[in-house]
């Protein structure tokens, strides 16, 4: 019985893991202040840049980034802590993108 639920135990902690991931951090370059929704998301503008902290995977949304990008006027980088950058000098194909150009 104390194998079942070691069993148990073990399969269920990458699910714990997945679920409650690293939290991560985005930065969006604006001048806007404020707070912004996003998809359920809130970021918190402060006049050059949007963070938004939370354990929401490891990449940059191009959903989110437009749904920003919208309502703060448009981007100048979008970015994460993981390494993943659109700017003007790094993938300006998806910042383009994100700020609907």
């Amino acid at each position: 019985m104390k194998q079942k639920y070691l069993l148990t135990a073990l399969l269920t902690l990458p699910l714990t893991v997945f679920a409650y991931g690293p939290i991560n951090t985005w930065y969006g370059g604006t001048t806007y202040v404020g707070n912004v929704e996003t998809s359920g998301l809130i970021w918190n503008c402060t006049g050059g840049t949007c963070i938004l902290k939370g354990p929401y995977g490891d990449g940059l949304n191009m959903a989110v980034c437009q749904d920003l990008s919208r309502k703060v006027g448009g981007l100048s980088y979008y970015y994460n802590d993981t390494g993943m950058v659109w700017s003007k000098t790094k993938n300006s194909a998806l910042l383009d993108q994100c700020n609907g150009k």
